[in-house]
């Protein structure tokens, strides 16, 4: 038993947020939509999984990187923890890439 997967996804989960506070892209410029989006998408997700489980597409592997605990068969608990992150990191990178536009755009008219 490892979590040393377990804890690569928490400290990318941190490492993202650090960078969400510093420049208040998502949970820290709204974070009711933002706890919203990421609900919403994560289930949307687990759902996914779940049907891929259910029809046999999706199975668990042994790895020694996992810690071996399942929150229902072939979902192990890094899973859960995975696609939250997934949720939440491609909410910061959207907002990120929707400021930058916006920033873009700004220059642009100053200039014209």
């Amino acid at each position: 038993m490892s979590f040393v997967y377990l804890a690569a996804i928490v400290l990318s989960a941190v490492c993202i947020g650090a960078m969400d506070a510093r420049w208040r892209l998502a949970l820290f410029a709204d974070p009711l939509r933002a706890l919203g989006a990421i609900a919403g998408t994560a289930a949307v997700l687990l759902i996914t999984d779940l049907a891929c489980i259910a029809t046999g597409n999706f199975r668990l592997g042994a790895s020694p990187w996992m810690t071996g605990f399942e929150v229902l068969p072939h979902l192990p608990i890094e899973e859960l923890f995975f696609i939250t992150f997934l949720a939440y990191v491609s909410l910061v990178a959207f907002a990120a890439g929707e400021r930058l536009l916006a920033s873009r755009r700004a220059r642009a008219e100053e200039r014209a």
